[in-house]
């Protein structure tokens, strides 16, 4: 699972260094990073090949000329599959790049099965706006299951 967060240096040829642990789990479930525009937010999401075979089946799952399908298809389209080198570092797409206004540093943001990739001024509002929200409504009402199906894992 991807977990915690990294600020990152990107230099001139546009190549970052994935976090250890990201590509530790990345290479644990076929060593490919699938990188895509985030449809939530204003960044990119990095996962693995098995969890993006899960977005392919759940377009299966949607009527086939409805909205959801659609846009689902198209981020499809708009992703891209990436292999680090040597050093762990990948070259982000200028397309990417630009669609989150990341510069100079990059924010890796594990959320579990993917992760998220932050301008660093983005990453801040971001962090800032969930920090008031927590402070005005508490934490999340949380119900844990017992296990879930393989489907998901």
């Amino acid at each position: 699972m991807f977990l915690s967060t990294s600020h990152n240096k990107i230099d001139k040829k546009g190549r970052v260094s994935v976090p250890a642990t990201y590509r530790n789990q990345l290479e644990i479930e076929g060593g490919s990073l699938i990188l895509f525009q985030s449809l939530q937010f204003k960044c990119l999401e990095g996962t693995t090949v098995k969890r993006m075979k899960q977005y392919i089946d759940a377009i299966d799952d949607l009527d086939a000329m409805s909205n959801e399908a659609s846009i689902l298809r198209m981020m499809m389209a708009d992703s891209f599959e990436l292999k680090y080198d040597s050093e762990g570092r990948v070259v982000v797409p200028d397309k990417l790049l630009s669609f989150a206004k990341i510069k100079n540093t990059a924010v890796f943001m594990g959320i579990g099965r993917s992760f998220l990739i932050w301008s660093d001024v983005e990453y801040k509002n971001q962090y800032d706006k969930t920090q008031k929200i927590l402070s005005k409504s508490g934490p999340p009402k949380l119900i844990l299951k017992a296990k879930r199906s393989q489907v998901d894992d």
